[in-house]
């Protein structure tokens, strides 16, 4: 069974644009969308690797490729979404090919593009001002030619040592001569260039070269200072251990690798692992001969350049990486305009207006429009009341101060004492009690009395009995007046009397009203 933690290995060295040809062939190759969404289309496919990166030669930029990556970004961020339709038209690919990716990167793949950056003297000038333009997530920093003195063609030439087409030049060139160069030429670079990874350090050993061991490690030393001194990985490059080599030089490149991520685990120098792909079909090959040499070093760990920076990604899963999972889950998530959460200005999409449904939440809550002249009309719906306004008067400075030494005044004022009252004996505070009590029990209990009275002259009249006292009290009811509420406090003015020939009027028209009804 296939170890898992294979696909999980970051390949951060590729080239979409294909094969190396023959070196006077060698021309500039832009970008296109549909090249870069189809390079990674092959690896959702196989689901493997789960990371990978883009990383073209110098000498093939051209001034297209910044508009191609940012297309293939855009595309790529809507296949994450899910729109396929859009990801398709915006990569120029298939349905199909649209819907692979889309699923890949679903499942956790993760694409980057970046730049192999190397002093081939084929590139353009202004090849740095493109690859600004390209906003790389990461720069693999490599020397394919170092300066010799040419036998026909004179000094400082520049060698492609690591081409079998100029082979013969190692019979003028030795090769400690050519680790010298290369080693000058290359940590020149790193302490000076912007990059984020040491390529293929063992190139030029990819004829069979090989420094004496006390010198390689020399170098293996230095290169790792100089990484752990501005932060940069080192690659580890499987491109010579599947391609036609004789196995006595696959050993020895293996032994010197092991060694390398031996020291670089010691040194806490980041590690990256690079196919070096021209072909789909090669896209994380070797990595199972890798993940060998990880797990002797005890590495778990390994980079893959996102945006500029190195983020970590492990082969499995520890308690440490289980926990930090956990935390970024109870974090809550920033809302975005899709699953991916990008906001829609990030995935090339106009922004959306609101749109009101009629009947919806947003109409209720407008609520009525208020009737001209119905000022003094309520609401079912509490209105939100507003903190008042700040007072806009303003102090003059001479109000300013004089308040001020009020205020310091009345601070300053010791409180008056209060006046004792003289005591009394308890005699008196009891006898000024009663005084004061008193006066209320008159006026407290002056109505019932009355009631009372009237009662016994009716009760003396009718000479005992209930039935009496109800004769009475009919007798008595018509004299008594109309209540007082009616007539106290009248809230309409008083009608004026009507005339005896109005109501005369009055009554006739009534009467006409009802015949004609008839």
């Amino acid at each position: 069974m296939t170890d898992p933690r294979i696909a999980a290995i970051p390949d951060i060295h590729g080239h979409a644009k294909g094969e190396h040809r023959p070196f006077t062939e060698e021309r500039p190759l832009a970008y296109s969308a549909r090249m870069l969404f189809l390079w990674f289309y092959h690896a959702c496919r196989r689901l493997s690797p789960r990371f990978l990166m883009v990383a073209d030669h110098a000498n093939y930029l051209t001034f297209e490729d910044p508009g191609a990556v940012s297309t293939v970004r855009r595309a790529l961020k809507l296949a994450q979404a899910g729109d396929l339709i859009g990801a398709a038209e915006t990569a120029g690919v298939d349905l199909p090919h649209a819907a692979a990716v889309s699923e890949g990167m679903r499942r956790g793949m993760r694409f980057a593009i970046g730049a192999e950056m190397d002093n081939d003297p084929r590139a353009r000038p202004d090849a740095q001002n493109i690859v600004d333009a390209l906003r790389p997530d990461g720069i693999i920093r490599s020397v394919h030619f170092v300066p010799i003195q040419h036998p026909e063609k004179g000094a400082d030439w520049p060698w492609p040592f690591d081409s079998e087409e100029f082979i013969d030049l190692y019979e003028t060139i030795s090769t400690e001569t050519l680790w010298e160069l290369y080693t000058a030429k290359l940590f020149d670079d790193l302490e000076k260039l912007p990059t984020h990874i040491a390529g293929h350090f063992y190139v030029p050993a990819t004829l069979g070269r090989w420094p004496a061991q006390k010198t390689l490690e020399q170098y293996e030393d230095r290169l790792l200072d100089i990484c752990h001194q501005r932060g940069v990985a080192v690659e580890i490059n499987t491109r010579f251990l599947y391609r036609d080599r004789p196995e006595d030089r696959k050993k020895k490149y293996l032994e010197a690798n092991a060694r390398l991520i031996r020291k670089a685990k010691a040194r806490g120098v980041g590690i990256a692992i690079g196919s070096d792909a021209h072909s789909p079909k090669d896209q994380g090959n070797a990595f199972d001969v890798i993940l060998g040499l990880l797990d002797d070093a005890h590495i778990n760990e390994l980079v893959f350049p996102v945006a500029g920076r190195l983020a970590r990604v492990a082969l499995r899963a520890t308690r440490e990486h289980l926990e930090a999972q956990a935390q970024a889950g109870r974090q809550p998530a920033v809302p975005g305009s899709s699953i991916t959460g990008y906001g829609r200005a990030e995935l090339g999409l106009p922004e959306e207006e609101p749109v009101h449904r009629e009947g919806g939440r947003a109409t209720r809550e407008s609520g009525p429009k208020k009737r001209a002249g119905d000022s003094a009309r309520t609401s079912k719906r509490p209105t939100v009341t507003t903190p008042p306004a700040a007072s806009t008067s303003r102090r003059s400075a001479e109000s300013t101060s004089s308040a001020t030494k009020a205020k310091a005044a009345r601070v300053a004022k010791p409180p008056a004492p209060e006046k004792k009252k003289p005591a009394r004996p308890p005699a008196a505070a009891a006898k000024a009690k009663k005084s004061a009590v008193k006066p209320s029990r008159p006026v407290a209990k002056k109505a019932p009395p009355a009631r009372k009275s009237v009662t016994k002259k009716s009760s003396s009249k009718s000479g005992g009995g209930k039935k009496v006292a109800k004769k009475v009290s009919s007798k008595k009811a018509p004299v008594r007046k109309k209540p007082a509420a009616k007539t106290a406090a009248p809230r309409r003015p008083a009608k004026p009397k009507r005339t005896a020939a109005a109501a005369a009027k009055k009554s006739v028209k009534k009467k006409k009203t009802a015949a004609k009804r008839r």
